[in-house]
């Protein structure tokens, strides 16, 4: 068989046509009809002229011109994972020694009652004690009358050789209803663990005094098969899964002063601990920083930012707060200025931070200010700046946070 225009066998003429298909993959300027010799002979030197083109060292490869990988443009450098800098020695120090950290990084837990997720620093923990007179279960604030459990165990494990072990809630016995001002001295019981888990059975509330207030209401309520309480109680104490009995249900309750006796046990817990700051830290202006004196001509704004910007810059300064504590003319005469309501907080100008401003005759009780202004001299001055050195200043610095955060949006003729 013979090609009829060129005449040639056709094995050539094929062989030249796939010579053909094969460099217009190159050239791309090929049609694709029946070549002649001369067509042939361009597209050889096309195809010279690439493979020259492409051997050069300058040229880029096509996959070269395409978009690149950035696993392959920027590739990791070893595999070693980039983590944090670990904290130094003395950052670890400062840390335990700054109460607003340890507050934070204490393990969220939920309020019983709003169902809010917070730091469990700032929740107050909740269990049933019984009165001495009767056999009703209270649901009263046990994390603020530690003290009285510890101190009344030990003196009813003295008394008797043979300690009898407690019913499963009985707990500190004393009476709410009629108690003004008289502390815990009425032979209390240690409360005792659940016997299934071994743990203390407790509620976390929110320590927020309206809040308190406003479920107090609902819940002294009389009437019904079921306490009104039982609904704050959760499921796995209730009768018959928990360990709560179907008769001590009905003796759990709740008292309509329960508030009142959560700021009474709150003050005297503050009162303590800042009461042990003083006794242990007595000077004012120290080097270490605890008692800085802050003399103000008034309770305002401007005035405690200016008395503030004339201390010296000192160690830890940011971890401290304000302690206003009024004249003693002022306090006898039982008024305080008007304005110390409305401080909250103030920066300072030496580390740009904000700090607390705790106003003392808000916080504590008239009774409270006189002993400890009688006890100490630090309160003889109008203001103090409180920095915490060790854990027992923390401890009075968190304890002030939280009696402050309890009467938050409490009014002062409410108290």
């Amino acid at each position: 068989m013979e090609c009829v225009g060129m005449r040639m066998p056709y094995t050539k003429w094929r062989l030249n046509a796939f010579r053909q298909l094969l460099a217009t993959s190159h050239a791309q300027t090929v049609s694709r009809g029946i070549s002649t010799s001369r067509r042939i002979d361009q597209l050889n030197e096309t195809t010279l002229k690439t493979k020259t083109n492409n051997s050069a060292p300058d040229s880029v490869l096509p996959s070269q011109r395409l978009p690149q990988s950035p696993l392959l443009t920027r590739p990791r450098h070893g595999t070693e994972k980039n983590r944090k800098r670990r904290p130094t020695t003395q950052e670890e120090a400062d840390l335990l020694k700054n109460p607003w950290a340890l507050i934070l990084a204490s393990p969220a837990r939920m309020c019983s009652v709003t169902g809010a997720r917070l730091p469990s620093a700032l929740l107050g923990t909740w269990g049933l004690v019984r009165q001495p007179d009767s056999d009703k279960l209270h649901m009263m604030p046990v994390g603020l009358l530690q003290d009285s459990l510890q101190s009344n165990k030990t003196k009813n494990l003295g008394s008797s050789p043979k300690p009898t072990i407690p019913s499963q809630y009985e707990g500190l016995a004393m009476g709410i209803q009629g108690q003004e001002e008289h502390s815990l001295d009425e032979s209390p019981i240690p409360t005792s663990p659940d016997k299934q888990t071994g743990r203390q059975l407790v509620l976390r509330i929110a320590e927020l005094l309206p809040l308190i207030r406003s479920i107090s209401v609902p819940l002294s309520k009389k009437g019904g098969k079921r306490s009104s309480i039982m609904r704050l109680l959760p499921f796995r104490w209730k009768h018959p899964q928990g360990p709560v009995t179907a008769h001590e249900e009905k003796k759990i309750i709740w008292s309509e002063d329960t508030p009142e006796f959560t700021l009474r046990s709150m003050r005297g817990v503050v009162v303590k601990k800042l009461g042990a700051v003083l006794e242990k830290y007595k000077r004012v202006g120290m080097s270490n920083g605890v008692w800085r004196a802050l003399d103000l001509p008034e309770y305002s704004d401007a005035a405690l930012t200016e008395a503030l910007g004339s201390l010296e810059r000192f160690d830890r300064m940011e971890c401290g707060g304000v302690l206003l504590l009024g004249s003693e003319n002022s306090a006898a005469s039982g008024h305080t200025s008007q304005s110390s309501g409305s401080l909250d907080s103030v920066a300072l100008t030496q580390t740009g931070s904000k700090v607390p401003v705790f106003d003392l005759s808000v916080l504590f009780s008239e009774s409270d200010i006189n002993k400890l202004r009688e006890s100490h001299a630090q309160f003889q001055h109008t203001a103090l700046f409180f920095r915490p050195e060790d854990q027992l200043g923390v401890d009075a610095m968190i304890s002030l946070w939280k009696i402050k955060r309890l009467l938050h949006g409490v009014e002062l003729t409410e108290q």
